[in-house]
């Protein structure tokens, strides 16, 4: 491993933004660095934290977390939020596969899913972050109505998610093939990433998938 990648990953776990699912407690220690038991939006493989940094200058009323299995990852955007004095939002490192472990029920109204690895072999398909095994988990930790959204490049995991939403009986909210062309788009969906912003300059079209448990 590279020295840097040390360096962060020793540095991050003093960042008082910055949760572990390891901790003891960690989801008390969650509510006493926002004050609240309940109302949080999740960014799911945020990585750097582009989404969910500028998802919370959005609404400084909502908390938000990015979460990461990479301490490394979230560095960067944990740093950054610190310096720019964003008190809304925090980093969990952590798994999908655990966060109803992590959270307790309801206490989530909105997870972002953005540009997830899209495991197109078959033999793969219960890795992708919108396969029902992963819904199971986000239905427990969200509150009644509580939304999914995917934005993704890749059109096998653009229809895979739309045929689970129809399987499963789940409220299709909206879907696009190509968010950028002619779409009326909330300003949450404007937001960018710095891959997304690689791959619309590679002629991808980007894709959107926004859905509710009733």
């Amino acid at each position: 491993m590279p020295r840097k990648k040390h360096i962060k990953i020793a540095e991050v776990k003093n960042f008082s933004n910055v949760f572990n699912y390891k901790d003891e407690n960690v989801f008390k220690k969650i509510c006493n660095y926002f004050g609240h038991k309940s109302g949080y939006t999740l960014e799911l493989g945020c990585g750097q934290g582009d989404y969910t940094i500028n998802l919370a200058r959005l609404h400084p009323r909502t908390k938000f977390i990015g979460v990461d299995r990479k301490p490394s990852r979230i560095y960067d955007g944990a740093k950054h939020s610190n310096e720019i004095k964003i008190t809304n939002v925090g980093f969990l490192v952590g798994y999908a596969e655990l966060l109803a472990e992590i959270l307790p029920p309801s206490c989530v109204d909105e997870i972002w899913i953005t540009f997830p690895d899209p495991y197109p072999r078959r033999s793969s398909m219960k890795k992708r972050l919108t396969h029902p095994r992963f819904l199971a988990i986000y239905k427990k930790i969200l509150k009644t109505g509580g939304i999914v959204s995917l934005k993704t490049d890749d059109e096998t995991l653009y229809h895979y998610t739309l045929k689970v939403v129809n399987e499963l009986g789940l409220k299709l909210i909206k879907e696009s093939s190509d968010l950028y062309n002619n779409n009326i788009l909330t300003e949450e969906e404007k937001i960018l990433t710095k891959y997304e912003r690689k791959h619309l300059a590679d002629g991808k079209k980007i894709k959107l998938v926004r859905f509710a448990f009733l």
